[in-house]
Formats: C-alpha cells, structure tokens, sequence
C-alpha cells in the first residue's frame, strides 16, 4: 500500500501559506474533553517511575493488539503489509520498557542496586537479567507463584528467541537499514518475508499477561513491605 492509496482526509490547500508561518500547538484543549488526551493522567507523578513504565508498556501491547485486530477483521485493502512495521515496533518496545520496569522491581526486593534504564534496546540481556533475578527471588521464596512467574519469563524469552532468530537488530521495525547500514532481513531477500497475524495475536496476548503478572508480584511484596513499615511506625 503506497502512501497515496491511504485514506486521509480531505485538507484545505489555501490554509498551507498561513500554517507555514504560524501552526497552532497540539499541546492544547479540544473544546470536547474526548477529544483531548492527557498525557499525564495514566503516567503521572504520583506513580513510581517502575509503575510509569508498565504504564507505557500497556499503551504500546494494546496499541499492537488493536491494529492486528483490524487487519484480522479485514485486509483486502492489505494495510497488514505496511502496518506490521509500527505493530512490531510496538510489541518490541512494549516488551521493553515490561523487561525494564521487572528487572527494576525486582532489583528492590532483592536489595540490588539497578538504574530502571540500564539494559539499552537488547531485548536478550533484558530478558536474561529478568531470568537471573527470577531464579533468586523463586530459590528465597519458594511458593507456587514464584514457580508460575519462572514459567512466565520462559514464554516471553521463547517469543524474543523467535525474533532474535529473524534478526538481533531491534531497529528491523523502525528503519529498513540495519545498524551496519545494510537492509534488514526482509530487504535482502527475493523470498517473502511473511508473518501470521493469527499466530502473532495470540502470541502477544500470551507474552503481554505474562510480563504483566511477573511485574506485579514483586510489587506485591513491596506494598505488603510498605504497610508493614507504616503498621511499625504507627505502632510506635
């Protein structure tokens, strides 16, 4: 699908002059409060920044799960071959900035010093640091959920494998050169490059709930840790 096959609306070609010199802000009110977003009612302040992330992280998995949904509802317009890039992108930053905000709360459970943004793009090591950390809070605390957020972390390192195996250059979504300035791997190929929306929907559903589950159980043991110190201090 070319750019000029997309439906946008129609636009004014008169008001190109005077927008040249002057265009309003986006970051302003609609005159209809559901047409305005506000950025900082999910992720505000009031959220820690590991809460923020997961936050994010919500906003990009359903953002992917809703442009699947509508090419598997229809795609003879074949929009699927174009939207695939920013549903990927979505789905690998999505599991990102999960990876992240787990590792994170992780790393304040078991008293280790780790910066929410270390880690960089490499979905792998993130993968394998949330890996390491899970096995340490699972042997101090051996129970039926540590064991299921172990089986957890395992689905979402078989679905990165799966991509890692395409390509380790996350950035497959967002340009069609890779880091070393060659084509990705489906620019370099007379073969097709496909992918099972079907399959991919699934997968994803899978993936989102179980990085969503792992992140809430040590954040779980925060909380109860929080209240507990609170019932002290009262207490005294």
């Amino acid at each position: 699908m070319e750019l000029k096959d997309i439906k946008f609306e129609d636009f004014d070609t008169s008001k190109i002059p005077s927008m040249g010199k002057k265009l309003d802000t986006i970051f302003q009110y609609n005159v209809d409060i559901d047409k305005t977003s506000y950025l900082n009612w999910r992720a505000g302040f009031a959220h820690t920044s590991r809460r923020q992330f997961v936050i994010i992280g919500e906003a990009f998995f359903s953002t992917a799960y809703n442009l699947l949904q509508q090419c598997l509802i229809d795609n003879r317009d074949r929009k699927a071959d174009s939207w695939i890039f920013p549903i990927m992108f979505n789905i690998v930053h999505g599991i990102e900035v999960y990876l992240k905000a787990i590792n994170a709360a992780l790393s304040v459970v078991l008293r280790k010093n780790r910066d929410i943004s270390e880690g960089g793009h490499d979905l792998k090591a993130l993968c394998g640091t949330a890996r390491n950390l899970i096995i340490e809070y699972k042997t101090a605390n051996k129970n039926i959920t540590t064991s299921q957020i172990f089986e957890g972390i395992k689905v979402v390192e078989k679905f990165i494998s799966n991509i890692y195996e395409k390509t380790d250059d996350m950035t497959f979504a967002r340009y069609p050169l890779a880091k070393n300035k060659q084509g990705h791997f489906y620019i370099e190929t007379f073969d097709n490059e496909v992918v099972d929306l079907e399959l991919l929907r699934e997968q994803l559903v899978y993936v989102f709930k179980m990085l969503d589950f792992i992140y809430e159980m040590p954040e779980l043991d925060l909380e109860r840790e929080a209240e507990s110190m609170a019932d002290m201090m009262d207490y005294y």
